[in-house]
């Protein structure tokens, strides 16, 4: 009983992977993974999927994620001479790009606090206990 629940969740899990994939070959501008995870979401909360159908896979899967990233790390073993070429065009770019993040996140959160509040309010001073 207990193979039966991993192979339902591991079907509901690569069913949404690909319907996420499917649409983003009929040309959605999002990737596939991150489609069929809002999918997933979706089903979950209107409740055409239920949690406990997925969650053991799901834990299954989290708690040997290490292996799911075997691959990976062998390609960047691969590509690591042709890495090492561009380490200083990749150091610059990821360290404008977190700039740039930080920066825009920053000036947000200040303009949107900053409306979020009546100006009256900005002036006075709150006693302490209220």
């Amino acid at each position: 009983m207990v193979i039966v629940e991993y192979l339902l969740g591991f079907a509901i899990l690569t069913g949404f992977f690909l319907a996420g994939a499917f649409l983003h070959g009929r040309g959605v501008p999002i990737p596939g993974g991150v489609l069929g995870l809002m999918l997933f979401f979706l089903a979950l909360q209107t409740g055409l999927i239920k949690l406990k159908w997925a969650e053991r896979t799901a834990n299954l899967m989290l708690r040997h994620m290490m292996l799911l990233f075997v691959p990976l790390t062998v390609g960047l073993i691969e590509i690591g001479p042709l890495i090492a070429r561009a380490a200083l065009a990749i150091t610059a770019s990821l360290l404008v790009s977190v700039a740039a993040v930080l920066l825009t996140t920053g000036l947000m959160g200040q303009w949107l606090l900053s409306d979020a509040r009546p100006k009256e309010s900005l002036n006075e001073t709150r006693e302490p206990g209220r």
